[in-house]
């Protein structure tokens, strides 16, 4: 095969993957991303939560780990009414749901995304005006928040 013809091939196929050129830019397998997200972590300053200000998704101090995280404890997540969801999973340290009635009420949205277990929304009818429902590059392809 020429380097034409497996170019072509490999386009094709990420495009049927990624949803083609249809618009569906969220299209493809759903993932939480926050599991590979200690790529980019903050770390934190010498005091409680210092340097951790500034990153709102990760707005926590993880003395263990050194870096800013969600949560550390529920008491993290309840907090902030924008956490992901209102309890804690401490390893890594993610604000998550379980269910919808978990999210009644949140700014990211009223509904559990049943994979990255966070609030988020799927249509601009989830959201308070002026927000609107927007992919959430933090929590992985194809979840939104409102933003």
């Amino acid at each position: 095969m020429t380097r034409a013809a497996l170019a072509l091939a490999l386009s094709l196929a990420l495009g049927a993957a990624c949803g083609g050129g249809d618009g569906a830019a969220d299209a493809g397998v759903i993932h939480d991303a926050r599991a590979w997200t200690d790529a980019a972590v903050v770390a934190c300053g010498e005091g409680a939560d210092a340097g951790c200000e500034s990153v709102p998704l990760t707005p926590v101090c993880s003395a263990e780990r050194g870096v800013c995280v969600e949560c550390t404890s529920d008491a993290d997540c309840a907090a902030r009414a924008d956490a992901l969801g209102p309890r804690c999973l401490e390893d890594p340290g993610y604000c998550q749901c379980e269910r919808d009635e978990d999210c009644t009420g949140n700014p990211n949205g009223p509904r559990c995304h049943p994979i990255a277990r966070a609030c988020t929304c799927i249509d601009d009818g989830d959201c308070a005006d002026p927000t609107t429902c927007e992919l959430e590059p933090y929590l992985g392809a194809g979840v939104r928040t409102c933003r």
